[in-house]
Parts: structure tokens; C-alpha cells; sequence
């Protein structure tokens, strides 16, 4: 385990905990307009591994408005398990930043995966968000989703994608009950709300939790009612 600034990994709790929790934290602000961060984790057979940040991301402009960029790429191996919990990117004024994350999951693995955008702050410019994730399970596609949220995307404030909505959290559970036994991924689709719903994926033995909010905090409020229909009573955070 090992991290480069502006990036530090420290390990949390007991070092012979299950699973094994990592935290990040950032050294300084950012990213900024042109960073480059790359991540990469490894999940080996049969191994526990919990993923959080210590403070939310703000991804903030530069003078030229180079785009900053966020590459993650994470396998988690056969009868692996990953909780992948980061706190949400808020991208400020006039900010650029595009996010690629690649999870690869043997036969038998589990996922937990959160992803919060949140466009600007009141008041100020919205800003460009772009997420690509991909994530294949014992190397078929599981779930393959590009995301472009912001006043200079076609129809981003329209009904087709946020309806004036500046926070979209969405949170994949792939076998939850590796994690909590009472948990399931077998859960019709249906409506939470406004923009908001939860959707089994046919291709595998995953839930799909999509929500559009006008804040973090009631994005997790509705995100609680997706993952009660799924058996997890608790916040993940």
C-alpha cells in the first residue's frame, strides 16, 4: 500500500481486521484543472478490503480550463470482497473534470461501489462532470455507463437527464450479502422518487441504486431507502 501526494493511503482500525480499511487523503486542494491521479487497487482471492476518503473531493478550474482527470482501476479476484465508499466530488465553478473507473470482478466476488457527483456550489457556474465506469464480473459486462452532466451538455438540465437535479449518487451492489447476510440483490425495479430508482441488472446478481437530488444530503436519504429494499438497514459511509 502506497500513495503519492497529493494522495496518502493510512490504514484504519486494527491491522488483523476484517476487512482491511483504507483511507485517502488529500494534502492539498484539488484537483485542479490538468492533475492527473491515477489509482489502482487489487483485491487478491478471498480478501476484504474497505475503500473510503477522508473529505469530500472539489475538483476546481484552472486558467487555461485544462480538464483534471481521475483514471481508477480495480480488480477484485475470486470470493473477493470490496466496499468502495469515496466521499462526493463536488465540482466547483468552471471545473473540468472527467472520471474513468474500471472494476474487474472474478467468479464469486462482491461490490459494494458509490459514486456522488455534485455540480457547483449556489450561485457560481456549473461546472463539467464526466464519469465513464465500466464493470465486468468474471469478464462479461456488468454494468458499462458514461455519465455528462453540466450547462454545456445537450439537454443536461432537462428532463432526460437531471431535471435541474445537482446531485446524482448511484451505488452498485453486486452479491451485498457477501458483506450482510440478510442483504439481497433480488429486488424489483422500482421508483424511490423523482429521477430516482432502483434497477436489477439482468447480467449478473447486482442492484443498481440511481438517484438525482438537489443535495448530498438527500441524495443519501433517498440512496437509504434504495438499500432498505435490499436488507441493509445502515448507512454506508
Amino acid at each position: 500500500m502506497f500513495g503519492n501526494p497529493p494522495l496518502q493511503l493510512m490504514r484504519v482500525g486494527r491491522r488483523d481486521a476484517v476487512p482491511l480499511r483504507i483511507r485517502a487523503t488529500d494534502s492539498c486542494a484539488g484537483p485542479l484543472g490538468g492533475d492527473q491521479y491515477a489509482v489502482t487497487v487489487d483485491v487478491g482471492p478471498g480478501a476484504a478490503l474497505a475503500f473510503t476518503t477522508a473529505s469530500a473531493a472539489v475538483a476546481l478550474p484552472s486558467s487555461d480550463q485544462h480538464p483534471s482527470h481521475l483514471a481508477s482501476r480495480i480488480h477484485v479476484a475470486a470470493g473477493g470482497r470490496l466496499l468502495w465508499l469515496p466521499k462526493p466530488t463536488i465540482y466547483g465553478g468552471g471545473s473540468r473534470h472527467h472520471t474513468t473507473t474500471t472494476i474487474e470482478l472474478g467468479a464469486d466476488a462482491g461490490l459494494v461501489y458509490r459514486e456522488t457527483l455534485a455540480l457547483g456550489l449556489h450561485g457560481i457556474p456549473q461546472a463539467r462532470a464526466v464519469s465513464d465506469t465500466r464493470v465486468t464480473l468474471d469478464g462479461r459486462p456488468l454494468w458499462v455507463q458514461e455519465t455528462a452532466l453540466g450547462t454545456d451538455v445537450p439537454g443536461g438540465a432537462g428532463p432526460a437527464l437531471t431535471a435541474g437535479a445537482r446531485v446524482l449518487q448511484q451505488t452498485l451492489l453486486v452479491r451485498p450479502d457477501l458483506w450482510w447476510p440478510a442483504a439481497t440483490h433480488d429486488v424489483p425495479a422500482q421508483v424511490l422518487g423523482p429521477g430516482s430508482c432502483v434497477l436489477p441488472l439482468g447480467t449478473g446478481p447486482a442492484l443498481l441504486i440511481s438517484v438525482l437530488a438537489g443535495y448530498v444530503e438527500e441524495a443519501a436519504e433517498i440512496s437509504a431507502e434504495g438499500l432498505a429494499l435490499a436488507g441493509i438497514t445502515h448507512r454506508l459511509h
